[in-house]
């Protein structure tokens, strides 16, 4: 059992399936720094518990995660972005390399970030009535090109420029998820596939995912990886990046000029 509940998470970690709930149903379980080091500070701890057989990743409510939290990216400056940005990519590959397996319940909407969180995990459930929607070209930024590896160049493209919502059935028949089950079904299926994950021998379930990191790796997934984050940060507190949030919280549709950050040389 882990010694201090997180402030953005809630667990249940008495059993040999651990469950992790990001629990900001508020802001629609979106994440900062906060939320980053929690999560990585719990997958770090599932890694070292040799009670733990398996870790389930879902979102508190009927939302799975709708990536940054605009109220803290809006206001963060270069370093406080930065920041958020090392412990986003830090998070995401301590559960991708997590020595235990890790199963996403996606129970509802993943955007964004959050989309990027569910398939960093090793099997991704989702109830029927989610969607995935990689919405960043829309704020002025770029979404990465990790689904490649997943989904293929066309499939990732059209998610990344045209930042259209991918429904949990389509998401199913590109290759993105593993399972669909509907709203009654998905705690059962979730439980079932948890459980299969726990009865696998855990030496042969750690390299089984070093071995698949590995080729990752080769084909370049950790260095586009580490790559984007910059960009990102970049966009983000670029022109457009803050006419994309200002237009967000005043609804309204957004400006961009495809100007550059202002460089003070001073």
């Amino acid at each position: 059992m882990t010694a201090r509940q997180p402030e953005h998470l809630l667990l249940d970690t008495s059993d040999r399936i651990w469950r992790v709930v990001i629990n900001r149903p508020q802001i629609r379980n979106a994440h900062d720094t906060q939320t980053f080091k929690e999560l990585h500070a719990v997958f770090d701890e599932a890694e070292m518990d040799p009670e733990c057989r398996c870790v389930v990743l879902t979102g508190a409510g009927d939302i799975f995660c709708a990536g940054q939290d605009l109220s803290f990216t809006r206001k963060a400056g270069p370093r406080e972005f930065d920041e958020y940005g090392r412990w986003n990519v830090a998070t995401r590959q301590k559960i991708q390399r997590n020595h235990k397996p890790v199963l996403a319940a996606v129970n509802g909407p993943a955007i964004g970030g959050g989309v990027y969180l569910a398939t960093a995990c090793d099997l991704v459930v989702a109830v029927d009535s989610a969607y995935f929607h990689m919405r960043e070209i829309h704020a002025g930024n770029h979404a990465g090109g990790q689904n490649l590896f997943t989904i293929g160049r066309a499939r990732s493209l059209e998610m990344a420029l045209l930042g259209n919502r991918l429904d949990a059935a389509t998401a199913l028949s590109w290759g993105l998820i593993n399972r669909v089950a509907s709203k009654d079904e998905f705690a059962s299926c979730v439980d079932a596939v948890a459980g299969e994950l726990a009865d696998l021998p855990p030496l042969a379930v750690r390299y089984t995912k070093s071995a698949t990191n590995i080729l990752l790796d080769a084909a370049g997934f950790s260095a586009q990886l580490e790559a984007s984050g910059p960009m990102q940060r970049y966009l983000s507190l670029s022109p457009d990046g803050r006419e994309a949030k200002r237009a967000f919280e005043e609804k309204r549709k957004p400006r961009f000029t495809g100007q550059h950050p202002h460089v003070d040389k001073t």
